[in-house]
């Protein structure tokens, strides 16, 4: 079997992008506030928005609300968001991540259940994986669920939890058998954020926005119909889960970039032969991040993506995005970079993308085992 070399776009996934142009060309939602909740507030309207002109979850099913279309027709609104300039989606991780596995594993109630509110942002979603001690060693989880009747209690902590102040749900990997060790005796359940027992710690990020969280569980509550999966199998959900999240959203960030390198090769214009060398190097590693990420969707796509395949994306746009606004240092200078705000806030937050959803080191480590199936060294 031939497989696709990259994500085809046919006629109906042309007519939409010019429907979706057309759209956003005449719904601008105005500059977002630089006031945390204001603009997450601004973000959910926008989501709403979008969703009320029919353009999200376009592969799902149209019994949850989709259109039954190609996840070709996700990558289109992805594109055509991230080259207009117009915000992002604030439920992306549920859209993009926690979609598709709740429509693989998911019983026929959970999907009624999750997927409509993910659509208009009025039910969203956080990630409960990384614990203090289990950050990149994800089979390291501790945090606890003990089965009380047909209720799980869920003890423990988790940490870096993206959006948690405004979620609604928690994908949550834990421990459902303490005899198990590593990656056996994990379940993923999906935990209620408004109930008894979750106390959250707001982690400040460089840039002074309360974006992550610390999140701790004291005998929490949820019903074992949570379950995504089977009880015992949270490792391959949570794994399936991992390969989503960087599909579409590594699309729209890679485009939300370039225009950034874009605007740095304008201000640097006909600047010295190390500069435009250093332009030139970052327009090669966008292309070769641009024909990963198309290949990949086309492997999702077509249902061939293998585990670790998404490493390499994830790779691509650590060093894409770090190499950009390291540039922008070195050529714009200090005093440009930290007095435009975008550029200053852009730099800081670039410090973190290689720590995140799996260090670069653990991504080399996934390739190198899965991909290029390389021994493995003494221990």
């Amino acid at each position: 079997m031939t497989l696709p070399a990259t994500l085809e776009f046919g006629a109906e996934e042309e007519a939409l992008r010019h429907e979706i142009r057309s759209w956003l060309a005449a719904n601008e939602p105005g500059p977002m506030s630089s006031d945390y909740l204001e603009r997450s507030r601004q973000l959910t309207e926008w989501q709403r928005r979008l969703h009320g002109a029919g353009f999200l979850g376009l592969s799902w099913p149209s019994a949850y609300g989709g259109k039954d279309m190609s996840i070709a027709a996700d990558a289109v609104l992805a594109e055509e968001l991230a080259r207009s300039g117009m915000p992002e989606i604030i439920n992306r991780l549920a859209l993009f991540t926690w979609a598709p596995p709740v429509l693989i594993f998911g019983t026929d109630e959970q999907k009624k259940r999750y997927l409509p509110p993910m659509l208009d942002a009025s039910e969203i979603w956080c990630q409960g994986f990384s614990e203090p001690a289990a950050g990149s060693d994800l089979a390291a989880v501790r945090t606890k669920a003990v089965i009380d009747g047909d209720e799980f209690v869920i003890s423990g902590q988790k940490t870096w939890t993206s959006r948690a102040p405004l979620s609604k749900w928690n994908g949550m990997l834990v421990r459902t058998d303490p005899s198990e060790k590593r990656h056996r005796g994990l379940t993923m359940v999906i935990v209620d954020m408004e109930s008894p027992g979750i106390t959250l710690q707001p982690l400040l990020q460089v840039t002074h926005e309360p974006d992550f969280s610390d999140v701790f569980f004291d005998e929490v509550r949820a019903p074992i119909s949570n379950v995504l999966g089977e009880i015992g199998e949270g490792w391959q959900v949570a794994m399936k889960t991992m390969s989503f999240e960087r599909g579409l959203y590594v699309l729209e960030r890679q485009i939300r970039l370039r225009r950034n390198l874009d605007r740095l090769a304008i201000r640097v214009g006909d600047g010295s032969e190390p500069a435009l060398s250093m332009i030139g190097r970052l327009y090669g590693i966008f292309e070769v991040l641009e024909a990963q990420v198309y290949r990949s969707l086309a492997s999702q796509a077509a249902g061939t993506q293998q585990p670790g395949d998404t490493s390499v994306d994830r790779l691509l746009l650590s060093e894409a995005e770090q190499g950009l606004y390291s540039a922008a240092y070195d050529l714009l200078g200090p005093e440009v970079a930290f007095g435009e705000s975008d550029w200053a806030d852009n730099l800081l937050d670039s410090r973190g993308v290689s720590i995140y959803s799996g260090t670069s080191q653990i991504q080399r480590n996934i390739i190198a085992d899965r991909l290029l199936q390389l021994p493995r060294g003494p221990r």
